[in-house]
């Protein structure tokens, strides 16, 4: 994504949830230094696996399960499209057997998932944001097959070579851009719930399988929903049904 339109939409973001943009480089500078020393892989290895191709995309909304059978279906028809997760779907997808391609995470969902399913082969995408630099500090050195992320436009010119910013804001919509990044053919997205409503996948802290969401979460998905359909001028999107 071009970064001057990125700066548009990362300012705004900014301005409406009240981020700090110095926590949020701060970050950026942490994970850049912490991906110095463990396993990391280069970007054009998730272009090997995106580019040209159709793409399915998962969120962690209240659809997971049902579009992860259909999924399921599609595979036993010998269906080989690359899978990417926004982070704590990828326990729904270790629940049903499967191993996700790639997997984009700020290490908020369930961690022993993020894990498990990257000691079995997934590649994590780690986000870097103001509120998330404990957690970077203390699981990004235990994985591996690591690329770093980040918001910040101008991380070209703090010389965080180890981070990309390819758009987007949540994970979910994240794996969108960093596929279309990538020049994937076609998104075929499951799992994406605009609504008020979140799971156990997205938020493990909640009561309940599916709830609904605070504030703050319901405008995160709104947001999402937003970056989702900016892209749709862009690339073909399908959403499963």
């Amino acid at each position: 994504m071009d970064m001057k339109e990125w700066d548009v939409f990362y300012n705004k973001i900014v301005e409406d949830f009240g981020f700090d943009k110095d926590k949020d480089v701060e970050s950026a500078v942490i994970l850049n230094e912490i991906l110095e020393k463990v396993n990391t892989i280069p970007i054009d290895k998730l272009k090997d696996i995106i580019e040209g191709r159709e793409v399915f995309i998962f969120g962690a909304g209240p659809s997971i399960k049902r579009h992860i059978k259909i999924l399921k279906e599609l595979r036993k028809m010998k269906c080989k499209n690359p899978i990417i997760v926004a982070d704590g779907a990828c326990k729904a997808f270790l629940e049903e057997g499967i191993i996700p391609d790639i997997i984009v995470s700020d290490l908020d969902g369930d961690l022993d998932a993020l894990i498990e399913c990257n000691k079995n082969g997934s590649i994590i995408v780690v986000h870097a944001h103001g509120d998330n630099i404990d957690k970077i500090k203390n699981y990004v050195p235990k994985l591996k097959n690591v690329v770093g992320s980040c918001q910040i436009p101008n991380y070209k010119e703090l010389n965080l070579k180890n981070l990309i910013n390819f758009g987007g804001f949540t994970d979910g919509d994240r794996c969108c851009f960093l596929a279309h990044h990538l020049k994937a053919k076609k998104l075929i997205l499951g799992g994406m719930d605009f609504g008020i409503y979140i799971t156990k996948y997205s938020r493990p802290n909640i009561k309940n399988d599916i709830d609904v969401g605070d504030g703050i979460k319901i405008k995160k998905l709104k947001y999402a929903e937003k970056l989702i359909n900016y892209l749709k001028d862009r690339v073909e999107i399908e959403f499963l049904r």
